[in-house]
């Protein structure tokens, strides 16, 4: 009983580590631009959204929790730079900007006048005081963050498809959906994620097993937490986009206010609360863990472990002043820089599961295919 608990704890923890601001985001706006296509450009989001950042769960279970091993399959330098790399982005110049602009977002329905500067000043130092005990993270988010939004999302997803009105057609067709719904997937970044949240959880079960348990066993300890995580996440794509194609013509304004709008259209003015609420936890949430994740690593990194307290002040202050740009100007800079580095990972990804070994073949196919994309980006 106790570790079915456990494992139901780190399931939530997974489902809340990844649900952020893009995906509270980008399925609504899938379903928004798909409409009676919907179902098409949701199985396409399930392809980069869930499958592969589960299966970035599974591959760095598979290096028994470490991220490094992993990206040091594409050579001695990708070591130490691909880590950099996709933490700055999952830190202070990406998401955890992102998540304050979302945020930003559900709130302004309750203080439309509290300007971004301000409400990302206050989200800052909540996230920089929470940080500094980052030891019951997974817990908290697990026991108390995970089943709360959980439940309030699908009460919304109840309402939604009880008073959903009818589709509009699209002239969109389902290979175009499917294409939307595979790009977006990208812009969650969440295979990005998935490497380190997954060290992450398999360094907090190994110590709860203990040093002595086999790797086989803490594999097996650890699919499951990551096999509840990626089915909630999927529930929640899938309800996401459905209210965004149904609910077409109330959210055509701001990508942060289309959550806002449809439950305010479904559940009345004291929606706007609970929405504030989830959209406010929901972003510091995963705030807080991609901050942690990133500081540490800088001082791992610089080899400064005993300054943690000033580093984190570093990446929340950069976080602080990428926010600024708002969430479609941070959309607009990392867009591209997906467009290039998804699909070396994707590639290394795979390469790491179905093959042992093999270091050359997986340099030379990582170092390829960016090659490759920055080559197509050019054009």
């Amino acid at each position: 009983m106790k570790y079915s608990l456990t494992t139901l704890i780190f399931g939530f923890a997974v489902f809340k580590m990844f649900f952020g601001s893009g995906n509270l985001i980008f399925p609504l706006e899938l379903g928004q631009n798909s409409a009676d296509q919907w179902v098409f450009g949701f199985l396409g989001l399930l392809c980069t959204g869930i499958l592969l950042p589960f299966l970035g769960l599974f591959v760095i279970k598979l290096h028994r929790g470490s991220y490094e091993d992993f990206f040091g399959q594409a050579g001695k330098g990708a070591r130490i730079a691909l880590p950099l790399f996709t933490l700055s982005l999952l830190g202070a110049f990406g998401v955890v900007p992102r998540c304050i602009t979302v945020a930003h977002g559900g709130v302004s329905t309750l203080l439309p006048h509290l300007s971004l500067s301000w409400f990302s000043l206050a989200f800052c130092a909540v996230c920089f005081v929470i940080c500094l005990r980052d030891r019951w993270i997974i817990n908290f988010l697990g026991k108390w963050i995970g089943p709360l939004l959980l439940s309030c999302l699908l009460l919304l997803f109840g309402l939604g498809i009880y008073y959903a009105p009818a589709l509009d057609t699209t002239s969109l067709l389902p290979k175009e959906a499917f294409s939307d719904g595979f790009y977006r997937g990208y812009q969650t970044m969440d295979l990005f994620a998935a490497f380190f949240f997954s060290s992450l959880m398999f360094k907090q079960i190994q110590e709860k097993m203990g040093t002595e348990v086999d790797n086989i066993t803490l594999i097996k300890a650890a699919l499951k937490p990551s096999i509840i995580g990626a089915s909630l996440l999927a529930l929640i794509y899938f309800g996401f986009a459905y209210l965004g194609a149904h609910y077409h013509a109330l959210s055509l304004g701001s990508p942060e206010l289309i959550l806002p709008t449809i439950a305010t259209h479904l559940m009345g003015d004291k929606a706007a609360f609970i929405i504030g609420v989830i959209m406010i936890f929901s972003c510091l949430t995963t705030a807080v863990a991609l901050n942690n994740i990133y500081a540490r690593y800088l001082c791992s990194l610089f080899k400064i472990p005993n300054h943690f307290h000033w580093m984190l002040l570093a990446t929340t202050v950069v976080s602080f002043l990428v926010s600024l740009f708002d969430f479609k100007g941070i959309a607009g800079f990392l867009s591209p820089i997906l467009d290039i580095s998804y699909p070396s990972l994707i590639l290394l990804t795979f390469l790491s599961l179905f093959t042992k070994g093999y270091q050359k073949l997986k340099i030379t196919g990582f170092y390829g295919l960016l090659l490759f994309m920055i080559g197509y980006s050019c054009i």
